[in-house]
């Protein structure tokens, strides 16, 4: 049950990580309110069958004012379950065998404050590894003496974080996916702009979806907002689909044109579509403008069908 809570807790922290950027470390709170920093974030390897390899990661204590950290390492299988990418832990599949390739250096450890640690792990690839993407998460949990417990055991604490390892094993790999949905709102009630879209990877390999959203005012050519030179990415894993959103800021009246262009394995998806922003307080101007001009139309043409009759 610990380590199911732990899990929960991580995927709350890796969802955040990857919606809002990439991040070179993760930081986690403990029961006892002291924190530890586990880096990096995730590391990208090519592996190739047969051949061995070493990395690391860090942990630190940067609390100057607090005392000893202790924390468990150990490593999971790394997937995700859904188009919103939420990952899982305890799922295998045929991309997490490198979970089962991966001896960690220490699975135990005590940081004093404002002390780091650098833990290596070795990757053992098998000689017929599968070809394409691997994943795994090689997680750090704190743990608390639980005093009322007999013999004093150690518990795991509920926060844990997570460092993400992203393999390439060298061989026959595919490279193929499509973009199955690309779309812009014709009309918004208030701000932001969102643009979304959906990518499906068919192949055996991940790869990084690149996104692009563009918006002109209707009759200019100065952009409200363009990530043109530094376009957004999110890594696709392989036989998954993966819902992105991009979105601007946008004054709050007026008549836009909008581009959003998306990418994945070479393929190109454009979409460009008229966007009128329209606060809610002017629709129902609007509306009322409306109702009245034609409750006066009908008045006005019944009056002058009275006046006919009567002449």
């Amino acid at each position: 049950m610990k380590r199911l809570i732990g899990y929960i807790s991580f995927g709350i922290m890796l969802s955040t990580m990857l919606l809002f950027g990439m991040w070179n470390n993760v930081i986690a709170e403990s029961n006892t309110g002291a924190h530890y920093v586990l880096g990096p974030t995730s590391q990208r390897l090519s592996l190739v069958p047969g051949e061995r390899y070493r990395s690391s990661v860090y942990v630190s204590n940067p609390n100057s004012s607090s005392g000893d950290i202790s924390v468990v390492l150990y490593v999971s299988p790394y997937g995700v379950t859904n188009d919103e990418y939420d990952p899982t832990f305890d799922q295998e599949t045929n991309y997490t065998e490198i979970a089962k390739w991966i001896t960690l250096d220490e699975t135990e450890l005590t940081i004093s404050p404002n002390q780091k640690v650098d833990v290596g792990f070795t990757i053992d690839v098998p000689d017929d590894a599968p070809a394409g993407g691997q994943y795994a998460a090689i997680i750090v949990q704190g743990v608390v003496e639980d005093s009322q417990q007999s013999g004093g055991v150690n518990i795991k604490d509920v926060a844990a974080i997570g460092s993400i390892v992203v393999a390439d094993i060298a061989g026959e790999t595919r490279a193929d996916g499509i973009v199955i949905d690309n779309a812009i709102p014709a009309f918004i009630l208030s701000n932001p702009l969102r643009a979304s879209s959906t990518v499906r990877n068919d192949g055996n390999v991940h790869t990084d979806a690149e996104y692009v959203l563009q918006v002109w005012p209707l009759f200019s050519g100065e952009e409200v907002c363009t990530n043109e030179e530094n376009p957004e990415t999110s890594l696709i894993m392989p036989e998954t689909e993966r819902y992105h959103a991009q979105t601007c800021n946008l004054p709050t009246i007026g008549i836009f044109r909008a581009k959003q262009t998306v990418k994945i394995f070479g393929e190109t998806s454009i979409v460009e579509k008229m966007v009128i922003v329209c606060p809610l307080w002017l629709l129902f101007l609007i509306i009322f403008a409306i109702v009245a001009l034609i409750i006066w139309l009908v008045t006005k043409s019944k009056a002058r069908k009275r006046q006919t009759e009567t002449e």
